[in-house]
């Protein structure tokens, strides 16, 4: 039933768009699509990972979908609607179900992922293992079909929400030399994911303001403020960021790598800062869990957890993930903004660059 329900959305949706809307590649076909990342991004391979206790297959998860599907939401994610903006007719699936239809793409994403140190083999993937995932996974598809994909990344903020916790009187120099190693570690997989995966369009999203997210002004007790160590961190990942992916584009060494970078720190800030302009009466306090930002305990069955009455209103729905309203805007920006918000083009310009310069032997 709750797969009938999927294919209803996803086709209701699709039927207030004509078909020469959808930006397609040159073969004329929606092309396939690949994430990567932590719980922001993960359609379900928590479940299939671990058999320890996953509280995004419970509800209230997926609450505005009647269904629990393991995303850390109340309805879809930012890649679902991206998805289906570019044609995709179904959300893709998690990598890790053995049952899985990968004819159009698969979520590597998975919650918990970092950086940067091994992951313990009963927790979650680190970005690497999600790469090396991929390259092994590779000959599934065309050379074509992956030149044409759109690989969809968010990651880095376990690693900083990690290392505030473990190091709360991390000088300047430390926290700038952490967030060195970060994208050291990315710019690494990425290259990765080029050169032996064939990877070719990445559509990138920066870092949120981690310090202003429910669970850390609740676990750092910041009161009214935000927790400004994270939020540094992450403001100098996301300024580095853009010059790590720029130094990509060169064409001797890169040839025909293309990318979107989307502010989503930007964007969620301006909506933290003038929530009625964007239609909400909370951005500070979660939707679901408990504590003093209600941010602790959604989806646990041994946590008294309070749900709001309207997910809507509220920018985030526990502690650290948005609403789905929140990532159906996001994904809008991100697939047609302008560039103050993706640039140097957006998801559905990226679509429609071509790589048939490309040589199949580089691929």
């Amino acid at each position: 039933m709750a797969k009938n329900r999927n294919l209803v959305f996803f086709l209701g949706l699709l039927a207030s768009f004509t078909l020469a809307s959808f930006p397609v590649n040159v073969s004329g076909e929606p092309p396939l699509l690949f994430t990567f990342g932590d719980s922001s991004y993960d359609v379900g391979n928590t479940k299939f990972f671990s058999s320890e206790f996953d509280p995004a297959t419970t509800w209230p998860y997926g609450d505005s979908i009647d269904n629990p599907t393991g995303r850390w939401s109340d309805g879809y994610i930012v890649p679902d609607f991206v998805g289906r903006l570019i044609g995709q007719r179904e959300p893709i699936p998690p990598v890790l179900d053995p049952k899985a239809d990968l004819s159009r793409g698969a979520s590597f994403a998975i919650a918990g992922a970092v950086v940067l140190g091994s992951q313990s083999a009963t927790v979650s993937m680190n970005f690497g293992q999600q790469i090396s995932k991929f390259i092994e996974l590779h000959k599934r598809w065309t050379d074509k079909e992956r030149a044409e994909a759109i690989y969809m990344v968010n990651i880095g903020a376990d690693d900083y929400l990690n290392f505030a916790k473990a190091h709360p009187n991390a000088n300047t120099v430390e926290q700038i030399t952490q967030v060195a190693y970060v994208l050291q570690r990315i710019s690494r997989e990425l290259m990765s994911i080029y050169r032996a995966g064939g990877a070719r369009k990445f559509a990138v999203q920066n870092l949120g303001p981690l310090g202003c997210l429910p669970i850390a002004r609740q676990e750092f007790k910041t009161g009214e403020k935000c927790m400004e160590m994270v939020n540094f961190m992450a403001k100098t990942h996301n300024e580095r960021l853009s010059g790590v992916l720029f130094s990509m584009t060169v064409p001797l060494l890169y040839r025909g790598f293309r990318y979107s970078l989307f502010d989503f720190n930007g964007e969620i800030l301006r909506r933290i800062n003038e929530p009625s302009l964007h239609g909400y009466t909370d951005t500070t306090t979660s939707c679901c869990g408990t504590g003093s930002r209600n941010a602790y305990g959604c989806g646990y069955s041994n946590v008294h957890a309070k749900l709001c009455s309207y997910q809507k209103s509220f920018l985030f729905f526990d502690g650290r993930h948005t609403t789905e309203k929140t990532d159906e805007e996001i994904a809008n920006l991100f697939y047609s903004g302008d560039k103050h918000v993706v640039s140097p083009v957006n998801i559905k310009d990226l679509v429609g660059k071509s790589v048939t310069d490309l040589l199949a032997q580089e691929i």
